[in-house]
């Protein structure tokens, strides 16, 4: 069921190193590369124009250094003290405990990876975390908020809150697409995408 609550505007942390190399992060703090800063400055530059973001909303951001990196450049161009954005514990990206550090071709070639998408929903990397547990961090989270929400967080952890507000099943979360450069806002059940690398270029 879609969530009716506030508007919440979601932006994906930018590229890292590890990124490029398709390796999965999950806990493990990698800072972003070149590509990742030029995309954090295209996001504040675009998100400038957004008279919506002006007034009312809660800044939150995740713990990890690559969320805090992007965070740092949006805060710039939007003229935001630093200090207003929460550090966030509940919006830090899901674990993948021992996958960490693989290649993402290495955990689906993997005999414990499910084919299924739906039954990847409930499946728990050893040392980390499954979407299920996700998804139930973000409902948490979401429903202690009183104001509009801006967050700067995870691949991962951004498909279980979208997933989350716009209603979608299990097979559906696991499989949102979520593209660098890019921000999301969410509300009354429908995700809006907008590209902030074309809209600087």
């Amino acid at each position: 069921m879609a969530n009716s609550g506030p508007p919440v505007y979601f932006v994906r942390h930018g590229e890292t190193q590890w990124n490029k190399l398709g390796l999965i992060q999950g806990w493990t703090d990698v800072p972003l590369n070149d590509m990742g800063h030029a995309q954090a400055k295209a996001m504040g530059k675009a998100l400038v124009s957004v008279d919506e973001l002006k007034g009312g909303f809660q800044h939150f951001v995740s713990p990890m250094l690559r969320a805090r990196q992007t965070m740092g450049h949006i805060a710039e161009a939007l003229d935001i003290d630093l200090d207003t954005f929460a550090i966030e514990p509940a919006v830090k990206e899901l674990g993948f405990g021992v996958w960490e550090g693989k290649t993402v071709w290495e955990l689906k070639a993997s005999p414990i990876y499910p084919a299924d998408p739906e039954t990847r929903f409930d499946w728990q990397p050893r040392g980390g975390e499954s979407y299920a547990e996700g998804f139930s961090r973000m409902k948490a989270w979401y429903d202690t908020l009183t104001t509009p929400a801006f967050v700067v967080a995870h691949g991962a952890i951004g498909r279980c809150l979208i997933g989350m507000l716009t209603g979608l099943g299990p097979a559906e979360i696991v499989g949102l697409p979520m593209i660098q450069g890019r921000y999301c806002r969410i509300e009354s059940g429908k995700a809006q995408w907008f590209d902030a690398m074309a809209a600087a270029a």
